[in-house]
């Protein structure tokens, strides 16, 4: 008998999915009508708030004393206030302003059923002209870099890199967004060299981000995308893929190997950052909800098991192949 098997039968799931898709509801809600930035710009009584969002003072009081228990609003008396995350995230203007891209993942997630029924994604959010949205998203990092950083760091240090073992490494990361996970090798050795690669509007941002952990003058940034960029023979020590094989079908992730494979010195390694399903396909939450995700805004989208990424890795040249989270793999060019 299974674990499921042995549990008794009721419908706690769906009262719990009921109620995590309320809060998301909530959330959603106050996006549309803009209610954070209207917030910000002074409105905090109901009959104020109302009238900006152009909202029944019934349903935006509802609304808004939801919005105090997730954690984005504030309440004091008659009145309302950004809480910290609502602050620096939801006010539209603001420099690490991101709630664009939760509204538009939202917003398309209604078109599901579509996209069932065509095979195929309804939003494209994979193709070059998505640059506005992933700058958008990468916009939190100009906040939360630090705490990324300091986990990039301990994960490069799991693997063995660090300036002790690989001095004066030169870097590719490929789909960078803000390059902090990158960036952290920069600020640890001056002689290392990082190369980020993504989109023009994605790049804007991470520049910022180089400028704030003092290693602007140690990276490089090149707009553009693997499948067509050019790049030097046996020039790197490594290659890092951020969030981006996952967009590609199998042959497509096989041809961007082979490039990070010719680029690559002996002894290179490649590092991939991506989500990675279980062998059956059953029990990885994140990488499961993940291939949902992606299958609504990337037509090519396929999120990838282990055994799946060491077949492309080892048909590309690489060997060692090991998988040290659920979120990241290595290999090393021999």
């Amino acid at each position: 008998m299974n674990e499921t098997e042995s549990m008794p039968i009721s419908p706690e799931i769906l009262d719990s999915l009921d109620w995590e898709g309320l809060k998301y509801m909530v959330a959603k809600t106050a996006l549309e009508v803009d209610l954070f930035s209207i917030i910000s710009q002074g409105h905090r009584t109901l009959e104020s708030i109302s009238i900006a969002t152009q909202c029944h003072e019934r349903g935006m009081r509802i609304l808004l004393d939801a919005l105090c228990p997730l954690g984005l609003l504030d309440k004091s008396g008659s009145e309302y206030a950004l809480a910290p995350t609502a602050e620096m995230f939801l006010v539209r203007g603001k420099a690490s302003y991101c709630a664009d891209t939760y509204l538009t993942w939202w917003q398309n997630r209604n078109r599901m059923i579509e996209n069932l029924k065509t095979g195929t994604a309804s939003l494209d959010l994979s193709g070059p002209d998505a640059g506005e949205f992933w700058a958008n998203y990468t916009a939190q990092d100009l906040v939360t870099w630090p705490q990324i950083a300091e986990k990039a760091r301990q994960s490069w240090q799991t693997m063995g890199v660090d300036r002790e073992t690989r001095p004066g490494l030169h870097i590719l990361d490929v789909a960078s967004g803000s390059g902090a996970k990158s960036f952290v090798l920069a600020q640890d050795d001056p002689d290392a060299h990082v190369t980020a690669l993504d989109l023009p509007q994605v790049l804007k941002v991470s520049a910022q981000i180089a400028e704030a952990m003092g290693v602007a003058q140690q990276v490089s940034f090149l707009p553009g995308n693997m499948m067509t960029i050019q790049l030097p023979s046996n020039q790197l020590d490594i290659v890092r893929f951020g969030a981006i094989l996952y967009y590609f079908n199998p042959d497509q992730v096989k041809v961007v190997l082979q490039k990070a494979h010719e680029a690559l010195r002996p002894n290179g390694l490649v590092v991939i950052g991506t989500l990675v399903a279980d062998e059956e396909r059953c029990r990885s939450e994140m990488a499961l909800l993940g291939a949902v995700e992606l299958f609504n805004v990337a037509p090519h989208s396929h999120v990838y098991s282990f055994s799946e990424y060491k077949e492309f890795l080892e048909a590309t040249g690489f060997s060692e192949v090991l998988c040290h989270t659920d979120t990241q793999i290595s290999a090393m060019k021999l």
